[in-house]
Order: structure tokens, then C-alpha cells, then sequence
């Protein structure tokens, strides 16, 4: 009988102590993360999203397209678009160790204030680039050492701004086929992260 009560204590105590452990690893990691101010940057359209359903609102729309109305429509139609999971969980993995996440967007911020508050509890920086060739600019900026997107320009963008840089897959049923040559620009590919 003590004999089984010292074998449970001591199971007891290696647990915590494995606990303790990882505490310990978790709080060192925050602690340079966030004296350092880490940020990683995630492209919205294709990476964080599938955004496919907004746009397809706003072409339906009969509004011209790309025009500030058009944009009004998607940027307020988020509930249409479907977050992918994957890199949802890696983003909120990489904010509880401490990152500062930020989201960038081709867009511009017509209407965008809705789109912006959805994503408040995720990032603070939700950033309409106006275009995809000035993402870098943003990149500069920050303490970015890790960027998600992707289209090849996402990729472009990342490196112009020296900043490591990971394909996120476009899921099958994204219309926008342009633009998109994963492995071509010899860039890891998130596996699986087409939904």
C-alpha cells in the first residue's frame, strides 16, 4: 500500500515537473518574441481566407469591376468568405508565443472597416496595401521575420523585404487562377493548407 502511494506521488510530481518544463520553454520563447517585437505577416486573400464567395457578390454585383463600389461589396461581405483552418491555427499558435500578426491585403480599404474589426482578436494590424507590389514597403516597416501568402508576387514581395516567406496553397475551388506557380520560385509550401 505505500509502496503504490510512493508510486503515485512520484507519477504526480514527473508531471508536473514536465509541465513545469514546458512552462519554463514557452515563457523563455515569449520573452524574446516579445522584447524583440517578432512580427509575422499573413496575406488575407487565398492564405487566411478562401474569399472566393466576396468576390464572386461583387462580380455578380452588376458594379463595375474593381471600382470603389465593387470593393465596398467585398470588403463587407466577409461572412461569405470561409477561414482555412490550418493556417488559422498556425497563426493563433504563433500569436500565443508572442508574435505580433499582422494581415495584408491587396485591397484597398474601401469599406474595409467591418473586414478589419472581424480580425481585431487576431491582429491589431490589419493592413490594406492598395496593390500587391507595395506589400514589401509593409514588410520593411515591422520586425517581420516570418511572412504566409500565396501568389508568387506574395513571395516576391516577401523577399524584396528579406523576410523568410512560405506558399500557403490556394484551395481548388478559388477562381482566381493567376498569379499562382507554387514551387516555382523554389519557396517552401506549407503542406495541406488548401483548406
Amino acid at each position: 500500500m505505500l509502496d503504490a502511494m510512493k508510486a503515485k506521488a512520484d507519477k504526480t510530481y514527473s508531471f508536473f515537473r514536465k509541465i513545469l518544463g514546458l512552462l519554463m520553454a514557452w515563457g523563455l520563447v515569449f520573452s524574446v518574441v516579445t522584447i524583440g517585437e517578432m512580427r509575422v505577416g499573413f496575406d488575407y486573400d487565398d492564405t487566411l481566407v478562401f474569399s472566393t464567395p466576396a468576390f464572386k457578390k461583387a462580380f455578380d454585383a452588376g458594379v463595375q469591376a474593381f471600382s470603389p463600389e465593387f470593393w465596398k461589396i467585398v470588403n463587407s461581405n466577409y461572412d461569405l468568405e470561409q477561414p482555412k483552418v490550418e493556417m488559422n491555427a498556425i497563426a493563433w499558435a504563433l500569436r500565443l508565443l508572442g508574435f505580433k500578426i499582422a494581415i495584408l491585403t491587396a485591397r484597398p480599404n474601401y469599406g474595409g472597416e467591418g473586414l478589419q474589426k472581424e480580425w481585431r482578436h487576431l491582429s491589431k494590424d490589419f493592413i490594406f496595401a492598395n496593390g500587391a507590389e507595395s506589400k514589401h514597403t509593409y514588410l520593411k516597416d515591422g520586425n517581420y521575420v516570418l511572412y504566409f501568402g500565396d501568389s508568387d508576387t506574395d513571395i516576391t514581395e516577401g523577399r524584396k523585404a528579406r523576410v523568410l516567406t512560405l506558399r500557403v496553397k490556394r484551395s481548388p475551388k478559388s477562381t482566381y487562377k493567376e498569379d499562382y506557380n507554387p514551387g516555382s520560385l523554389r519557396e517552401p509550401i506549407i503542406p495541406f493548407s488548401e483548406y
